[in-house]
């Protein structure tokens, strides 16, 4: 009886009265849990112009009863005054899924067939977003889900590939109202399941995901924030749990909602955190959209997936465009639910890696690495406002360039990187991530260079190179400011004792302080690195 009084009220617009009728019979009913009282919260928050604390009632209500069909409708009523008509006739669907009184059914038809109207009628979404799945429903729905409910304030669509699932995943997507599912056949691959889906994507910007991410509050809007930012930026993609290329996030969660907790605290825009790549890990691939149609999608010959990011990445660069890892936006990813089984039943991560070899006649893995442990061991000058950075011998510039986002990380804003190239292979990729870019051999750096100082010198080489020409460090210290640095990394077929410690003698007498020094072994290999911060003092 209390209840029907405050939704009268509410509905003759007497909310001063319903809201002291309603705090009059909370008090009385503290003890019980009454899910009513969340939509009669949710309605005052509507009739006050509040949708946002409106939504918050409804969604702690389902946390309580996930089906109880008011809350659903009433969620699908505000995102549609919100304008927000994916994610209106998500939970409208849901609602309809529950509902059994039959003139409630014919509302809620209405008001999705109606949001499909209005949305054949306004522009083409901001961003297209393609979920790939085969397989594991559980988790598509995890996926799924996550978009929606922190998907806000960006109009996109929703492309659903199933990629010839054999479980319910058909008949999941075709409940969903709101999307644009395409069922294919048989399972192709996840390059061409991708490709699929881009090549029906309307909006400006396509964000491609897998199935087994779980995304978080602002994803989309901070992505957004950064390849906005610089018509040069084609490709963005931001960090996660489990996952490699230094793209990595780890928070303090133990369980999925306080996962979503640390992500509400992390992901916050940050352009510091922007960091350029020459090499990006798709956690989401969002590229521009014409970009897509102008370097024709993934390529299918990497048909298992690994690499494909790679190759994509590489192609994107090389047609003028720039790679930003958005280290301030943090999503959840299980782990290689997708690829997993392919990588242990057809060694397709082998496969993979020779495709690229012998496309590019480079190995991503090797050619695009940066040395974090070296680079962490320079000490940055706070006090500048600028830096110089000379790269020579860098492979594709990882590591000039992975310095350059540290520096600007430390508040360095403006950063001049060039690079000097030996290795012809390389020139077409370094020059992507160049302010200046020259080319030769090594004894004819100091000559080219004339004239030019810098901050920092990053330079990788073989041993040999040393011991034949030991005067190469007295002619980068000449290109060394004041209290520039030189990080040194030296290459060796194998450890040998004493051949390094007379290279360590040659640097010693070079006029240069050694701030820090370390062996280290590569990966799967005999050969060890000599890595060496040298200082020039005042």
């Amino acid at each position: 009886m209390v209840k029907q009084q405050i939704q009268e009220l509410i509905e003759i617009g007497n909310i001063s009265d319903a809201k002291r009728l309603l705090s009059e019979f909370e008090q009385k009913s503290k003890e019980v849990e009454d899910i009513e009282l969340y939509t009669i919260r949710a309605s005052i928050a509507v009739a006050e112009n509040n949708l946002q604390e409106a939504e918050g009632y409804l969604l702690e209500g389902l946390l309580i009863d996930s089906e109880y069909v008011d809350l659903l409708f009433n969620l699908g009523y505000i995102h549609k005054l919100r304008h927000n008509l994916v994610q209106s006739n998500y939970y409208f669907g849901q609602a309809l899924r529950v509902a059994s009184e039959v003139e409630l059914v014919n509302i809620i038809e209405d008001f999705i067939e109606d949001n499909r109207h209005v949305s054949s009628l306004t522009e083409k979404p901001l961003v297209s977003i393609v979920v790939l799945a085969y397989n594991k429903l559980s988790y598509t729905k995890l996926c799924v889900e996550s978009i929606l409910e922190y998907t806000q304030n960006v109009s996109y669509e929703l492309i659903l590939v199933n990629n010839g699932s054999t479980d319910e995943t058909k008949q999941y997507f075709d409940s969903l109202p709101f999307a644009k599912p395409l069922h294919l056949i048989k399972n192709v691959g996840p390059t061409n399941g991708f490709n699929e889906g881009m090549r029906v994507a309307v909006g400006k910007y396509t964000a491609c995901v897998c199935n087994d991410f779980i995304f978080t509050p602002r994803w989309l809007e901070n992505l957004l924030l950064c390849i906005e930012s610089d018509e040069k930026i084609g490709y963005v993609s931001p960090g996660a749990s489990m996952i490699s290329n230094m793209q990595q996030i780890n928070g303090d969660y133990n369980n999925l909602e306080e996962m979503i907790e640390f992500a509400e605290r992390y992901n916050h825009s940050d352009p510091r955190k922007w960091e350029e790549r020459v090499r990006l890990l798709p956690c989401v691939l969002m590229v521009r959209t014409e970009l897509l149609k102008q370097i024709d999608y993934f390529d299918p010959r990497f048909y298992y997936g690994e690499f494909a990011d790679d190759d994509i990445s590489f192609r994107i660069r090389r047609a003028g465009y720039k790679l930003v890892y958005c280290k301030d936006t943090f999503t959840y990813h299980f782990g290689s639910v997708t690829v997993r089984e392919d990588q242990t039943n057809n060694n397709s991560l082998g496969i993979s890696r020779d495709i690229f070899k012998a496309k590019y006649n480079l190995d991503s893995w090797i050619d695009t690495a940066f040395n974090l442990r070296l680079l962490n061991e320079i000490s940055v000058k706070l006090s500048s406002t600028h830096a110089s950075i000379l790269g020579i011998n860098t492979k594709c510039g990882s590591n000039p360039l992975q310095l350059k986002n540290m520096l600007k990380d430390k508040g360095i804003l403006n950063t001049h990187i060039t690079n000097y190239c030996i290795d012809k292979k390389y020139t077409k990729d370094i020059r992507t991530v160049s302010d200046d870019f020259f080319e030769g051999e090594i004894d004819y750096l100091h000559k080219k260079l004339i004239g030019m100082k810098f901050d920092y010198i990053v330079f990788e080489y073989d041993s040999d190179h040393l011991n034949r020409s030991p005067q190469i460090i007295g002619e980068l210290s000449s290109l060394l400011n004041q209290s520039g640095q030189l990080a040194l990394s030296l290459s060796y077929p194998e450890f040998d004792e004493v051949i390094m410690n007379k290279d360590v003698v040659i640097l010693q007498n070079s006029g240069l302080t050694i701030s820090y020094y370390e062996v280290t072994a590569k990966n799967n290999s005999s050969e060890v690195e000599l890595e060496i911060i040298l200082r020039k003092d005042v």
